[in-house]
């Protein structure tokens, strides 16, 4: 559902004022520790890709400021829940394209359909359809780095994150990736960054607990 902010009374008026018109957009990225999720992920028979999707999902939707957005009507507003875009490969044609599966808060629901989703893209070449209430998530498995950040032709589009991670390291003793948040400024300040990684790190340390 989708709820529109009505901007003359909204408490963060003239900070998104000033940041939309200065168009401010920053990225963060932090070397996360995943070795408990990855153990876990092993032990149980379960693909990284699409729990890590899930876990990402769920920190997005724990704040409001990361689910702001427009409608098809234009107006500002925000959704109840944002649901995952992320990147595949085709192995036929060497070429990224994306899907876009239903976030739902149960893991085991999410991932079924989301690897589903991922079958079928393989296998038959079937798109699913795109959401205006999306996050974009992006995955690149092939190397590590230690810094990205993208151009935005509309901000408008990307008041929500654009994340991106890339390839499990070993290091001194645990499994590491890096991780990209990329914000709009007129949406969410650093503090707001800190309370996203403090859940998403809550659930990486203890996956049994949210992924059981």
């Amino acid at each position: 559902m989708f709820h529109p902010i009505d901007l003359q009374g909204w408490e963060r008026r003239d900070t998104f004022t000033h940041f939309m018109q200065a168009g401010c957009v920053y990225s963060l990225t932090r070397e996360l520790c995943v070795t408990a999720f990855r153990r876990y992920t092993k032990e149980n028979g379960l693909r990284f890709f699409p729990a890590f999707t899930w876990a990402v999902t769920a920190a997005v939707n724990s704040r409001p400021e990361f689910r702001l957005g427009y409608d098809g009507a234009g107006r500002l507003g925000r959704f109840d829940t944002v649901h995952p875009e992320y990147t595949v490969l085709s192995e036929e044609t060497g070429q990224m394209d994306s899907l876009c599966t239903a976030y739902t808060p149960r893991f085991s629901d999410f991932y079924a359909a989301m690897t589903q989703d991922i079958r079928r893209f393989h296998t038959q070449g079937l798109r699913t359809a795109p959401r205006e209430n999306a996050v974009l998530l992006s995955c690149v498995p092939w190397f590590s780095y230690t810094e990205v950040s993208f151009r935005m032709k509309d901000d408008r589009i990307f008041l929500r994150p654009f994340i991106v991670w890339g390839r499990l390291t070993a290091s001194g003793g645990e499994t590491v990736l890096p991780f990209t948040l990329q914000l709009h400024h007129a949406a969410a300040d650093g503090y707001h960054c800190h309370l996203f990684f403090c859940y998403l790190e809550e659930l990486l340390h203890n996956p049994a607990k949210w992924l059981g």
